[in-house]
């Protein structure tokens, strides 16, 4: 892959923390019985002499200035945990805390500040917080520290530094570490050592600390995911091998590579085989799905092969944002047999195949026919009710592409494909009513739950315009973290919109300082 972005997940972060020379404490998640209080993923240090102080005898403390007391006050205000929820003063606290450079509230008010949790989202401020803990030897600060360098969006991406601080993080013991070194050493990435000043330092630093070895990356929500915007570089037997280990997968694994939630109940699908999953996928608007399904078609991998159905996989993931599918549509474009193939059946009145040629005209890979022609083509397959030719024209009169643009008739069209049951269409319906923001309360209420079901299902689109409403305030309460999380697994997935939003909501809340100028690869 020749452009790979890592991106971090932080929102759900419920961790382990060390014993800290400079806090001279061992911490440990902190669990509250109250489910509600799950949301907050905070610790609290283990050895804390406050745990089971009265709240007077605490507030005593507190305002007699030690930083102990004052973050054990904070979280307990915030959690609501032997005082009324405040978050207002729990903040306040917390703060008082960090002022006192306590590295474990550092650490917690980074990550209030990164998941938006009784603060503003603000990942840069939590940059200097993560930054803070790394350097004093707090491994899981050390961790977080060097996701940042690789994702490009708080700072420029160096996958050298990144390394610098994995490497320290897990010979911290912190175990997830590892997983992100190996996957560095993968790419090219070269074992860096520290000066002897420096890796004395680190030693001095950590001298006191202890770790517990039993960390699961799964646990943390944070995970190196990637971003590939761009061409594949395994070889073409490769890429069949990797095929076919896909389409043989089942369960957890395969449903989280095609984007589709390992809670959903799938057991009512008559095929729960890979296969079957992968044929679900592919009916719920999973990229994911659609070019696998198109690449085991294209080189005739477990199914017949067939070049037509596999272009039609490319167009409909191509639509939802992957540039992966635009090369595979200019590949297959460039062989004379395909267009051979492809005239044959349009000339028997094939409806995928006159909806193929068509999308291809409307989407500049082709120019044998004019745009009246392959919109002539399109609305023939219309006729014949195929609901991916239905959405497309709604998607041309939506944009002006082969046709006078009117939002009217693409919402015509959209309203038909819905009638067939395309799920889609659905969604490209709500997102014209958000947009022109003409839906009742009580209508929006049914979409949002929409599309919280379509994006556990696999849809990009779903979980792409899930990420709007929460970065706008639509039909949701507004929270820019929850926005950004849905972004970037939408980016991950190949969605390059959802990478332009994610990017955008970062550049506007970006401080002038020059550490947070982003120098593009």
């Amino acid at each position: 892959m020749n452009k790979i972005i890592f991106v971090f997940l932080i929102s759900l972060l419920v961790i382990n923390i060390p014993n800290l020379a400079q806090d001279s404490t061992r911490s440990h998640a902190f669990k509250n019985a109250n489910p509600q209080n799950d949301i907050y993923p905070l610790v609290k240090p283990q050895t804390n002499p406050y745990p089971l102080m009265a709240g007077y005898l605490l507030r005593k403390k507190a305002n007699e200035g030690d930083p102990l007391a004052q973050h054990e006050l904070g979280l307990r205000l915030l959690l609501g945990k032997g005082f009324a929820k405040d978050s207002i003063s729990a903040v306040y606290w917390v703060k008082k805390a960090v002022e006192k450079n306590l590295t474990v509230a550092r650490f917690n008010y980074g990550i209030m500040l990164n998941s938006e949790i009784a603060t503003e989202w603000n990942p840069f401020e939590a940059y200097w917080h993560f930054r803070f803990g790394a350097e004093n030897g707090m491994a899981q600060s050390q961790y977080i520290y060097a996701v940042f360098f690789t994702d490009n969006l708080v700072v420029t991406r160096n996958l050298t530094d990144a390394y610098k601080w994995f490497k320290k993080s897990a010979e911290n013991g912190f175990e997830p570490a590892n997983e992100a070194l190996n996957q560095l050493k993968e790419m090219g990435i070269q074992d860096i050592l520290l000066d002897e000043k420096e890796e004395s330092a680190a030693k001095d630093s950590l001298q006191n600390i202890t770790i517990h070895s039993s960390h699961n990356i799964s646990n943390y929500g944070i995970e190196l995911d990637l971003f590939d915007f761009g061409s594949d570089s395994l070889s073409e037997e490769d890429e069949r091998k990797q095929i076919r280990s896909l389409l043989s997968k089942k369960g957890t694994e395969l449903r989280k590579h095609l984007g589709v939630s390992d809670t959903l109940n799938l057991s009512y699908l008559s095929d729960t085989s890979g296969i079957g999953i992968i044929e679900f996928a592919v009916s719920t608007g999973s990229p994911e799905a659609l070019l696998l399904s198109g690449r085991s078609l294209e080189e005739g991998i477990l199914t017949k092969r067939n070049l037509i159905l596999a272009a039609e996989k490319y167009l409909r993931a191509y639509r939802l944002g992957s540039r992966k599918a635009a090369e595979y549509l200019f590949r297959l474009t460039k062989d004379n047999h395909f267009f051979e193939a492809l005239k044959k059946e349009v000339d028997r009145e094939n409806d995928t195949a006159m909806f193929v040629w068509a999308g291809l005209v409307a989407l500049g890979f082709d120019f044998r026919i004019t745009n009246d022609q392959a919109f002539e083509l399109l609305m023939k397959s219309v006729k014949m009710k195929n609901t991916f030719a239905i959405i497309e024209a709604g998607l041309c009169y939506y944009n002006g592409s082969l046709v006078e643009k009117d939002s009217l008739k693409a919402m015509q069209m959209w309203e038909l494909a819905d009638s067939l049951g395309n799920k889609e269409a659905r969604i490209r319906i709500i997102f014209s009513r958000i947009k022109d923001q003409s839906a009742q309360v009580k209508q929006m209420k049914f979409d949002i739950e929409y599309l919280h079901a379509a994006s556990e299902e696999g849809s990009v689109l779903a979980q792409a315009l899930l990420a709007y409403c929460y970065e706008n305030g639509i039909g949701l309460k507004r929270s820019k973290a929850s926005a950004v999380n849905l972004y970037r697994s939408a980016a991950h997935r190949g969605n390059e919109a959802a990478y332009s939003s994610l990017k955008k909501m970062y550049d506007d809340v970006r401080p002038d300082d020059d550490e947070f100028i982003i120098f593009e690869n």
